[in-house]
């Protein structure tokens, strides 16, 4: 058997390793069109913070590891430009020409791409999209001479460049077209903004970019208002998938615009498996509902599920209910699940809790905060979404997390054990609290 993966991130590399144990015999090519495989694109803000100091750190193997240790013939700055799925065939370009190769299954894990609006702002110098590690390079290169520099998008990579942005020395203004962290309360998103301002980061919220562009050797953020001009731009608008591949396959597309695929990572064509940030797969939170989760677990899960299902395993992914976690500086913000405003969008009566509350016990120094919102389904009795900003963040988010992908109601919240020591936590923790407000007025 041959099998063909389309991309080096995770998700292609964990479906090629799984192919590799399960099929020994078989052939595998893993094309990856940028200089690395097995990479951490999320690690590049900390690259560009100098807290990462080689780029290659943020590389796990190398094309020599997969090919020497795994027996995977890893093929780097190579790109497939076109598959014919009758004939079985696909066309590679690279440096040494097209080429055309035959193959029993092929994985797409193209990844995501940045969302520009309008494909005219890259072609401004000092502009970037990070997605590669080539892009972080680079950037990190040009800002040794460049000083004043604008964040386009307040979300998770905007958020994360400014932090980067402003620990370098650099002067940072965010320009937002909603608020920060859009998908927060206004509130919480608040309480962001007074974090970066404290930084002498500036934030302009209710911001539409029209054009980025060069006003001679500057760059000029065009909108509403007039702005001074930047030395440079990092665009963090969010990701896209990437679909070019797969759209010009006939491959269906899901009501995301990622790719679809049933829950074991198998697209509408039987030889033809899709895992990563390129695909959409089932929201744990509303039934029957598409999820678009481009985050890292979700992306080595899904590759290890189409690599075991081409290996002749019967193993399903269950799904998502987009649990994430970021920071900006010691402030650390986690969300999962669906909003308030979601809960209502899909009929559902839904009891929000939003408490502040000791991150520990309120004796042990320094003294913590952390502020946090559970929606909670009112009929089912489980909790459907949350938002935790400030302090011990990932531990809630975790448990929080767990609850709400299995249903878990609130009285069994109420009645869990939760771990209490004065430096992590008070003996009431926030967890707590907020399922003991439903448990009594519900």
């Amino acid at each position: 058997m041959k099998v063909i993966v389309v991309g080096g991130g995770a998700a292609g590399m964990s479906a090629a390793s799984r192919v590799r144990k399960l099929l020994p015999q078989s052939e595998i090519k893993v094309f990856e069109e940028s200089s690395y495989v097995s990479y951490a694109p999320c690690g590049i803000p900390y690259y560009v913070e100098d807290l990462v100091n080689d780029i290659n750190a943020l590389v796990t193997y190398t094309p020599e590891f997969f090919k020497k240790e795994r027996n995977i013939d890893v093929h780097i700055k190579t790109k497939v430009t076109k598959v014919n799925l009758s004939a079985k065939e696909l066309t590679t370009v690279s440096d040494e020409g097209e080429k055309t190769e035959s193959f029993d299954y092929i994985v797409l894990s193209t990844g995501a791409i940045p969302f520009v609006p309008d494909k005219r702002w890259l072609e401004a110098n000092h502009v970037y999209a990070l997605r590669h590690l080539e892009d972080g390079y680079t950037l990190k290169n040009d800002l040794k001479n460049l000083q004043n520099v604008a964040v386009i998008g307040g979300g998770y990579v905007g958020v994360e460049m400014a932090e980067a942005l402003s620990k370098i020395g650099k002067k940072v203004t965010v320009f937002e077209m909603r608020r920060l962290m859009p998908n927060l309360d206004p509130e919480y998103s608040q309480i962001i903004k007074q974090e970066m301002e404290k930084r002498s980061i500036k934030v302009i919220e209710g911001f539409t970019v029209k054009a980025v562009e060069n006003s001679g050797e500057k760059v000029r953020i065009v909108g509403d208002t007039e702005q001074p001009l930047f030395d440079a731009a990092v665009l963090g608008l969010g990701v896209r998938p990437n679909v070019e591949l797969a759209r010009s396959m006939g491959l269906k597309l899901g009501e995301t615009g990622a790719i679809w695929v049933d829950d074991r990572m198998r697209t509408s064509e039987p030889s033809v498996y899709a895992a990563g940030d390129n695909v959409e797969v089932n929201d744990l939170v509303i039934k029957g509902r598409k999820r678009y989760a481009p985050f890292a677990p979700e992306a080595n899960k899904e590759g290890y599920i189409a690599g075991s299902n081409i290996g002749n395993q019967n193993i399903t992914f269950p799904g998502s209910a987009g649990s994430a976690i970021t920071k900006f500086y010691d402030l650390e913000i986690g969300v999962v699940g669906i909003t308030e405003d979601e809960a209502k969008k899909y009929g559902i009566e839904a009891f929000p809790v939003k408490i502040k509350h000791n991150a520990k016990a309120s004796y042990y120094p320094p003294q913590e905060e952390v502020y946090l919102k559970i929606v909670f389904d009112k009929k089912r009795r489980v909790p459907l979404g949350g938002q935790v900003v400030g302090k011990n963040v990932w531990g809630r988010l975790a448990y929080l997390s767990l609850a709400i992908e299995n249903g878990i109601t609130v009285d069994r919240m109420f009645f869990s054990g939760v771990p209490y020591a004065p430096p992590f936590a008070p003996v009431w923790d926030s967890l707590i609290v907020a399922s003991r407000i439903f448990y009594e007025r519900v």
